[in-house]
C-alpha cells in the first residue's frame, strides 16, 4: 500500500473547467472513519463513500429524501427480502471499464485501489461539501498500475431533493491506455428493485414499481443504448414517490451519451459502448489517452422525493450546464 501512497504524489498537476454545484440547502458535513466517509445532509445521513471493502471504491447506502434507500443493498447487505442475487459486482453506485482489455467492470481482472481522500486540496472553492479520491487502477494478475483517476465529489439537497456531483479525471500514468469499446461501463448506478422496469420471480422480486424515459423522450426498455441528455428512473419505493435522474454534462466525450440503462434497474452513462450501442463497427467507440494525458468527464446524479415531470428534469439539467464554470486544480500531494 505504501507504493501507492507514494504514487499519489507523483500525480502532475492539471486542470479543468468544473461547475461549482449550487451550496444552497440543506448543511454538508463529512464523517470519516477507517475507509469509509460518511456524508450527512444536516443531521441524516446522505450516503457513504466506502474505499476500503471492495475491489473498487462505492457510494452505498444511498438516501433520498425522507430516508429513502435508492440503491440495491446486495451484495453490501444479504438480509433484504425482494432483491435478486444477480450482478454482485453491481454495488449501488460506482465507476468501472474495461481497460485495454482488463475486465474492471465485472471485477474479474482489475481493481481500483484509493489510498486516501482529501477535503481540502489545491484549487477547491467549497471545502464543506467536497471530497476527492485518488485511484489506481491495477491488474490483479502482476499488480501493474494501468492508469489513475482523481475524482472529484460534491453533495447536497433540501427537503425535496438531493444530489451527487462528479468529475472524474481519469489520467494516463503508466504508458498509453484505452477505454474499450464496450457496454459494460461507465458511471454506473444499481437501483432499489422498486424501481425496476420487469419483474423477476424466480429472482425473488415479484412486483415493481418503474418507469423510464430519457430527454429524448423514449421510454421504457427502448431507452437502452440510446444517446440522451438525461436518463430518468420513477415510481415507488416501499410506497413512497421516488425518482431518479443522470445528467451527462455538455462537455463531456460524445455527448450525448449512449446509455446502458437495464429493466433490471441498471443505469449507466457510457460513451464508449458503440458497437453495442449503435450497432456500429466493432471498436469504432474505443478511446485512447496517451500517457501524461487526461480525460474529463462530468456526471450528476439527482434523487427525488415524488413523481418529478420531464420538464422538472430538463429544468435542472439546464441549470447543471448553464451554470458559471470555475478552474479546478488538480494539484501535486
Amino acid at each position: 500500500m505504501a507504493a501507492y501512497v507514494m504514487a499519489v504524489t507523483a500525480i502532475a498537476a492539471t486542470s479543468a473547467t468544473a461547475q461549482i454545484p449550487d451550496d444552497s440547502g440543506h448543511p454538508v458535513s463529512f464523517q470519516h472513519e477507517g475507509k469509509k466517509l460518511t456524508v450527512m445532509l444536516g443531521d441524516q445521513e446522505f450516503t457513504t463513500f466506502d474505499y476500503g471493502s471492495h475491489d473498487k471504491p462505492i457510494l452505498y447506502p444511498i438516501y433520498g429524501p425522507g430516508q429513502i434507500g435508492m440503491t440495491r443493498n446486495w451484495p453490501m447487505a444479504h438480509d433484504v427480502r425482494g432483491e435478486a442475487h444477480d450482478h454482485p459486482h453491481h454495488k449501488s453506485m460506482w465507476i468501472s471499464h474495461e481497460i485495454s482489455g482488463v475486465d474492471f467492470w465485472s471485477e474479474r481482472d482489475g481493481e481500483v485501489i484509493t489510498p486516501c481522500i482529501e477535503t481540502k486540496f489545491a484549487g477547491n472553492p467549497k471545502p464543506s461539501n467536497v471530497f476527492r479520491s485518488t485511484s489506481f487502477w491495477v491488474k490483479k494478475s502482476d499488480t501493474k498500475t494501468l492508469l489513475t483517476d482523481q475524482t472529484t465529489y460534491w453533495f447536497g439537497g433540501d427537503h425535496n431533493s438531493r444530489w451527487i456531483d462528479c468529475l472524474v479525471n481519469f489520467r494516463a500514468t503508466h504508458g498509453d491506455i484505452q477505454f474499450d469499446d464496450t457496454k459494460e461501463g461507465l458511471f454506473a448506478i444499481r437501483t432499489h428493485p422498486d424501481l425496476r422496469l420487469t419483474a423477476s420471480p424466480k429472482h425473488g422480486v415479484e412486483k415493481v414499481y418503474g418507469t423510464a424515459i430519457n430527454s429524448e423522450g423514449v421510454t421504457g426498455k427502448e431507452v437502452w443504448g440510446k444517446k440522451a441528455k438525461w436518463l430518468l428512473y420513477k415510481g415507488t419505493i416501499d410506497g413512497t414517490p421516488m425518482s431518479i435522474a443522470m445528467f451527462d454534462h455538455p462537455t463531456n466525450l460524445r455527448h450525448p451519451t449512449t446509455w446502458h440503462a437495464r429493466d433490471y434497474g441498471l443505469v449507466t452513462a457510457n460513451p464508449f459502448g458503440l458497437h453495442h450501442f449503435l450497432r456500429e463497427q466493432e471498436g469504432v467507440g474505443a478511446f485512447t489517452i496517451r500517457e501524461g494525458d487526461n480525460l474529463f468527464l462530468r456526471y450528476r446524479i439527482e434523487f427525488f422525493q415524488g413523481d418529478v415531470s420531464v420538464a422538472e428534469v430538463e429544468r435542472k439539467f439546464q441549470s447543471f450546464a448553464a451554470k458559471e464554470l470555475a478552474n479546478l486544480v488538480f494539484s501535486k500531494r
